[in-house]
């Protein structure tokens, strides 16, 4: 896959960040601030408009990576951004509800480089923001009365269900017999990928594009959903957390299975074994963390899990290639997909 694609002057600059963000950023910003005051605050803190005190900030609102997405795909079959501007705000909606529930579920303190929601207003409030944020998302694909509006209502309700189920799995996962790769790749279909397969799918529906149209754009979503997860595991043990906004090995502190971890448990060496010992200690301290982190590697956890991600994300450009998009959106996306996935600049 090349980055040097060669892009239109027209869709660079209706797919670069800043107009992105204009389309869809004044949306969710004025949608959010009409919810009752203190749900309000939180909210528009987590999404970056105010600081904790209450004053306007720039910074902390994400990359739009669903959005992005959306409007990648309906350029590439013929419509505006307006077609699909009240999608776009309820994709990243209901995706920065799960970053709230997720951040108090693992008790993480940072979110994209400061204090996250939970620990600035306390937990009780920060689930209702989150609660919130989903309510809103949904009340907005509702509302829509745009051609295909029941279809995408009705699987933007199914892809909420799905997140739900996924997150519930991944929170009882725990090492034995039913923690196979087979059972992660479940979770992460449900929890990251339905996301991405409902972004890269509602052009489709909204445009009257066929189920051939449809199906190879939400298989493109499962598998670069799948990609950017374990690509994520990695980052959470080796990554740098100047790029992440996070600190490192939470996943590991918390003994969450990530997928390299994973890999490792279910071989049958020496080190599986001796990493299955550790893993069930209540050591926390960061030299057992870099133990259990250097037991993965030199066991091939990360190589397999980066070769897992790539694998998926090969797939995921094969199937954005039958979707029948425009040359340059099928190159536009092609490109973003990488940087979804490996955090190119």
């Amino acid at each position: 896959m090349s980055a040097h694609v060669t892009l239109s002057t027209r869709f660079q600059a209706l797919r670069s960040p800043s107009v992105v963000r204009s389309t869809v950023l004044p949306v969710i910003q004025q949608r959010v601030s009409v919810l009752e005051p203190t749900l309000a605050r939180i909210c528009s803190y987590h999404l970056g408009f105010i600081d904790e005190h209450g004053d306007p900030s720039s910074g902390g609102d994400g990359k739009l990576t669903r959005a992005s997405l959306m409007m990648a795909v309906a350029d590439g079959i013929g419509l505006r951004p307006e077609d699909v501007q009240s999608q776009a705000a309820a994709v990243e909606l209901l995706h920065n509800a799960t970053l709230l529930h997720d951040d108090i579920a693992d008790t993480d303190e940072l979110r994209r480089g400061r204090p996250a929601s939970w620990v600035v207003f306390g937990t009780s409030l920060a689930i209702h923001a989150g609660n919130a944020l989903q309510a809103l998302g949904l009340r907005m694909v509702v509302d829509d009365s745009g051609p295909g509006c029941k279809k995408i209502a009705s699987s933007f309700a199914e892809t909420l269900g799905l997140v739900h189920a996924g997150q519930a799995r991944e929170l009882t996962l725990r090492p034995g017999p039913s923690a196979s790769i087979a059972a992660y790749e479940q979770i992460v279909t449900e929890k990251a990928s339905a996301l991405l397969e409902w972004s890269l799918g509602t052009p489709a529906i909204r445009a009257g594009k066929s189920e051939n149209v449809l199906a190879a754009l939400r298989d493109a979503g499962r598998h670069l959903g799948i990609a950017l997860q374990i690509s994520n595991d990695v980052e959470d043990i080796w990554g740098d957390p100047a790029v992440t906004g996070k600190p490192i090995r939470g996943d590991l502190k918390r003994r969450n299975l990530t997928f390299p971890v994973l890999a490792v448990l279910s071989a049958d060496s020496p080190v599986s074994d001796q990493l299955s010992r550790l893993w069930h200690t209540d050591s926390i301290t960061a030299e057992h963390l870099q133990t259990l982190a250097d037991l993965v590697d030199e066991a091939g956890g990360r190589h397999s899990a980066q070769r897992l991600s790539r694998r998926h994300l090969d797939s995921a450009v094969e199937h954005l290639g039958r979707a029948e998009l425009s040359p340059t959106a099928t190159a536009e996306l092609t490109t973003l997909f990488d940087r979804i996935v490996n955090r190119a600049a």
